[in-house]
């Protein structure tokens, strides 16, 4: 119990720049076991974006405070799920066999295919921190990075990885018999505790669009990657977003509190 509670700070230290100890390595085993925290740490970066959100609401119109809020989010995981996103363009976009498309990947280098990606997501993004709306959007600004950062259950429950090595790996094999059910746990929760049983529909559309993105990479690649973990990440923020706006729209979700 004493390995999987410090996982937390591992996985804290892993997913954002924030390093509360001294800079340690970590094994495998203990590496892998900090997957059970993902939607917590996702729950304190919510928090950040929710507290600069209410800071900046009475200073700055929509479309500024958004921008704001792209960079605070980019900064808050160190562009690791951005660089995922490219990396995950690059070598699906490449033309050539699959291992030639995982050694594009991993070469570190942005090609046109992850410049156009990066823009359409960020600029995605934007649109939807520009759009959401009260009631729901104080909610959505604290739930949806911890939905987004749980995606990873699934997708590593559902693909193989693509390398014998390496976070892809490491994921597929951290799963059980903690690490995965105290993410759902902690995702599910969450959910339910701020927007009730609409969180649970939101759950599942992240989810789903972590899932199709994987699958679309699994096909080419043979399997998930690191990268492909972070661009599903990214993907599912995103769609979480625009779904709950959709559904706010049209009174679908109502949050118990925090309007």
């Amino acid at each position: 119990m004493r390995q999987h509670l410090a996982g937390s700070f591992v996985a804290l230290e892993f997913l954002t720049p924030l390093r509360l100890r001294r800079v340690q390595q970590h094994d495998d085993d203990v590496f892998a076991r900090a997957l059970g925290w993902y939607p917590l740490v996702g729950l304190g970066i919510g928090l950040a974006l929710l507290l600069v959100d209410r800071l900046l609401e009475r200073l700055l119109p929509a479309a500024p405070t958004a921008a704001i809020e792209v960079a605070l989010l980019a900064l808050l995981s160190g562009g690791l799920h951005l660089d995922g996103v490219a990396d995950t363009a690059d070598g699906m976009a490449f033309q050539g066999e699959r291992a030639e498309r995982l050694g594009v990947m991993s070469e570190g280098n942005t090609g046109p295919a992850g410049v156009m990606a990066l823009v359409i997501v960020l600029l995605a993004t934007w649109a939807a921190l520009v759009s959401l709306a009260p009631p729901a959007r104080s909610a959505g600004l604290l739930l949806v990075p911890a939905l987004a950062r749980w995606t990873v259950v699934p997708v590593a429950l559902l693909f193989r990885p693509a390398r014998p090595r390496g976070l892809g790996h490491l994921m597929h094999g951290a799963l059980w018999p903690v690490a995965g059910p105290l993410a759902t746990a902690i995702a599910v929760a969450a959910a339910l505790v701020l927007l009730g049983p609409g969180g649970l529909a939101l759950l599942a559309v992240a989810g789903v669009a972590a899932v199709l993105l994987a699958a679309a990479a699994s096909r080419v690649l043979d399997g998930v990657t690191g990268d492909v973990f972070g661009a599903a990440i990214e993907i599912a923020q995103v769609v979480a977003w625009y779904a709950l706006i959709a559904a706010a729209a049209r009174g679908w979700v109502s949050p118990p509190f925090l309007t």
